[in-house]
């Protein structure tokens, strides 16, 4: 399914526009796309891009120039719209051009698009902003070719997505085009886990949490769920608890969870009562010096070890206790012994145990 950009031909000229037409080959289909410099005012929005789609309300905004002024609004109140803004003027102009359907709709280059219709409107006279650079897709290709094209650019590739907007393009291979995991995980050169946890994330993301927290902040959010899915205790407490979600979802959504690396230790907080009840009352700040207190192993290396090797101890096999038990010196005794010593010594500086 890989695809590649070369330039087929020289430019060539049709009236006044010069045009160079290059070549995309895609899931082995050779597709010819024109790179033109259109003018800015041709251009729309995409409104099903994964980033305004999922995150804004468009279900009472009609297409046309009220779903375009809605959608740049949109992207214009991102913090990292503005930053792109700031580099492309100071580069006088984009480093990668944009892709755009037949019908001039974006497919992939929104967040530019936005800033060259500021840039114009900022700097009328400057003919630079007028036109923006452009491959101009045929009009016979494939919403499902151009969602793989823009995976392999934005998810596979070097230009990457916002993690949100990453699980929003797997999601959509997944469950609108019909791609198989193993078949998303090649394409997209990552594991199959990944992007198993990626659709779990953003399915819960977009179908409960956008539902009650929407807006263009959402997907800053979308490493919490993440982690969520991530973690085998986790991921079992949302299977069999069926109110586990609503309480997750109300807990980022009113940021009783801070960062999302704080999901790690949800887990134990759920689990533990006293933690469970300080977080209720304060989030994840309360509980957590009941869980250094109750459950040292978070933040010591030695008590973690000491956990593991406990339960490594409990589930010890058969032929290993065979094996120290036939011993008169072999190694495994001495192993065993070893660590006796060790636990003696430990026991007796910590006081000793009744």
């Amino acid at each position: 399914m890989a695809s590649r950009l070369k330039e087929k031909a020289p430019p060539r000229s049709r009236g006044k526009a010069v045009e160079h037409v290059d070549e995309l080959v895609l899931a082995g289909t050779r597709v010819q796309v024109r790179a033109l410099d259109l003018p800015i005012e041709d251009i729309k929005l995409d409104s099903t891009n994964p980033r305004l789609a999922n995150t804004v309300a468009l279900n009472n905004v009609s297409e046309g120039p009220a779903m375009q002024r809605h959608l740049e609004e949109t992207l214009w109140s991102d913090p990292d719209v503005r930053q792109l803004y700031q580099s492309v003027r100071e580069n006088k102009g984009l480093v990668e051009r944009i892709i755009v359907r037949a019908n001039r709709v974006a497919a992939e280059g929104n967040c530019r698009t936005v800033v060259y219709r500021k840039l114009r409107a900022t700097f009328p006279t400057d003919p630079t902003w007028r036109k923006i650079p452009a491959r101009v897709l045929p009009d016979n290709i494939t919403q499902k070719q151009i969602d793989i094209l823009l995976g392999e650019l934005h998810v596979g590739g070097k230009n990457e997505w916002i993690p949100f907007e990453k699980a929003g393009h797997i999601h959509t291979l997944f469950a609108k085009h019909g791609l198989t995991q193993d078949e998303i995980a090649k394409l997209l050169h990552t594991s199959k886990t990944a992007v198993n946890h990626n659709i779990h994330a953003f399915g819960a993301m977009k179908d409960r949490y956008l539902v009650e927290y929407p807006g263009p902040g959402a997907p800053r959010k979308f490493s919490h769920f993440l982690e969520l899915y991530k973690k085998p205790p986790l991921r079992e407490w949302v299977k069999n608890d069926p109110t586990a979600l609503d309480h997750f979802v109300e807990w980022v959504g009113t940021d009783k969870i801070g960062k999302g690396a704080s999901v790690r230790h949800l887990d134990a907080i759920i689990s533990n009562p006293a933690a469970m009840k300080a977080f209720d009352r304060g989030g994840m700040a309360a509980a957590q010096p009941i869980l250094m207190r109750d459950s040292p192993e978070l933040s010591s290396p030695l008590f973690k070890f000491m956990v593991e090797m406990t339960r490594a101890i409990e589930d010890a096999r058969l032929d290993d206790i065979a094996r120290v038990r036939g011993e008169e010196s072999g190694g495994a005794r001495v192993i065993v012994r070893d660590l006796k010593v060790a636990l003696d010594k430990f026991l007796d500086l910590c006081g000793g145990f009744e």
